[in-house]
């Protein structure tokens, strides 16, 4: 089985700023609106007669912002069919950064609210093609921990932001404390722009174009074995991608493709429902507007900065831990785990707030457990969570439509935050804890799916996972005898000596 060399890791850190980026961006907006001065300067107010104006603007702008990043999940996935994973990444980062520079420099409303949607295209892009290009250049068994990269680093980006907004409260400048994490998000794309002149492309994708010889340069330098000179086993894996990949361009690829096909079908409809089902939780209304939900929790001044600073710490802590050992616990246990746990945070959740906040007799001691609730609740999610359904939504998906499913996946986890955290400040201002009910009665519909549908992907190449779905796998490595293995080492020398044959009579 092929190793993860240094050179691969390293690939995938870059990579994995346009996760960063995506993070980081989507939180600032969440810093910003926590600075007094954002408010003061449009005019809005958090109390009195126009605090339902201030919420529906808040929501307007969180909504449209999904609309555009929805746009870039559409318009990457098949752009990064077409052009390539890595030209792709370059084009969404370009935009990433023209988007959060206008952002920063919002001088009324409509203006905050139609770059929002120039901004929130190329993160949404960002978010699309991360994970296909981490899952395309990873080992079968490290796959887990490279595209476990996107949801650490993604989560990293919200803490990151959570921490120079806290910084930015501090500004004796007020106009500075809300642009400053906006104008900052403009540093992560910048980086991925100029890293993307150093990573490869994806071997996968070049051989679906018939570039082989560049496929296998890329490959046998991201997996290089010092302990395997002759590079059996990556020559044992580049077989078994160009077998299956060269089987699967027959095979109509596409968003129509994918509905049509029945297993298709099936592996999107999973790789969708996983994302739908992580932000029915409840998790991005928490993390979007957590200094609301801590002000009405009874914190002041500069506490909710610093407690959405120390959520946001604990879910990149879990994510990080999640990577390190989701290939050995398996993404079934990490998803199921994940959601049961939150349920039981989100049920308490619920009732301290229904009880000891928003009922006849108010108590610090119950609005505490409600932190540690959430606490608890960031804690599950990003350790089980997070890493694991970005990861499946990339992995059950075959080369022909992976970049389209992905975008499918990608979209309906916008479209959930869209329903979700849209109407979520005036929710939470008008309905309370009875949203948080609604949370906890949809993820235990997802607990029942997740188990009865959900089979487990770990250990396995790419190519293998189509067994699972009831599609032919032409070359087996994970389970393959002696005798297979050697009949495809000879296949492989066989096909080196032709083409070889072939180079020295050119």
């Amino acid at each position: 089985m092929t190793k993860t060399s240094g050179y691969n890791i390293a690939v995938g850190l870059i990579v994995a700023v346009g996760s960063f980026t995506y993070g980081f961006g989507f939180a600032s907006f969440a810093t910003s609106i926590g600075q007094p001065g954002f408010f003061a300067y449009f005019n809005l107010a958090t109390t009195g007669p126009t605090a339902a104006y201030t919420n529906h603007i808040l929501g307007a702008v969180n909504a449209l912002f999904f609309f555009g990043a929805c746009l870039g999940a559409l318009g990457g996935g098949p752009l990064a069919d077409k052009i390539g994973r890595k030209w792709t990444l370059f084009g969404a980062a370009l935009i990433a950064i023209i988007g959060g520079a206008l952002t920063a420099g919002s001088v009324h409303i409509a203006m905050l609210i139609i770059v929002r949607i120039l901004q929130g295209s190329g993160l949404g892009a960002l978010a699309t093609l991360v994970p296909i290009y981490l899952s395309e250049a990873s080992t079968p068994s490290k796959r887990g921990m490279l595209t476990g990269l996107h949801g650490f680093f993604l989560v990293s980006g919200y803490n990151i932001s959570a921490w120079v907004g806290f910084g930015c409260f501090f500004s004796d400048n007020l106009t500075f404390g809300w642009r400053g994490p906006l104008a900052f998000t403009c540093i992560p794309p910048l980086i991925l722009l100029i890293g993307c002149f150093w990573i490869p492309e994806s071997p996968r994708w070049l051989i679906a174009q018939g570039r082989t010889d560049e496929a296998w340069a890329v490959l046998s330098r991201l997996h290089k074995d010092p302990s395997d000179l002759d590079e059996i086993a990556a020559h044992e894996e580049f077989y078994q991608m160009k077998k299956q990949i060269e089987f699967e361009s027959h095979n109509p690829s596409g968003y129509l493709a994918i509905l049509r096909t029945p297993s298709y079908r099936k592996r999107a409809f999973l790789s969708c429902f996983v994302q739908y089902a992580a932000n029915a939780t409840g998790a991005l209304v928490i993390n979007y507007y957590s200094v609301i939900i801590y002000e009405n929790l009874g914190l002041k001044t500069f506490f909710p900065l610093l407690m959405y600073c120390v959520y946001t710490q604990i879910g990149a802590c879990g994510n990080l831990f999640s990577l390190l050992t989701v290939d050995k616990t398996g993404r079934r246990f990490a998803l199921l785990t994940g959601f049961t746990g939150v349920l039981i945070c989100v049920v308490v959740e619920a009732a301290m707030v229904g009880r000891f906040v928003e009922g006849p007799t108010p108590s610090i001691a119950g609005q505490k457990v409600a932190i540690v609730a959430i606490m608890m609740f960031v804690f599950f999610y990003g350790l089980f969570i997070d890493a694991a359904s970005f990861i499946y939504s990339a992995e059950i998906l075959p080369t022909n439509i992976r970049s389209p499913g992905v975008a499918m996946a990608t979209t309906t986890y916008f479209i959930a935050c869209i329903t979700f955290v849209t109407p979520g400040a005036t929710a939470i201002a008008n309905i309370g804890y009875k949203y948080f009910v609604i949370f906890a009665c949809l993820t235990v519909v997802s607990v029942v799916v997740i188990y009865f549908m959900y089979p487990e992907t770990k250990g396995k190449s790419l190519e293998e996972l189509a067994e699972l779905f009831g599609d032919p796998v032409l070359v087996h490595l994970t389970d393959a005898t002696d005798e297979q293995r050697q009949q495809m080492d000879m296949e492989i020398k066989n096909e080196m000596i032709a083409e070889h044959r072939e180079d020295v009579n050119v």
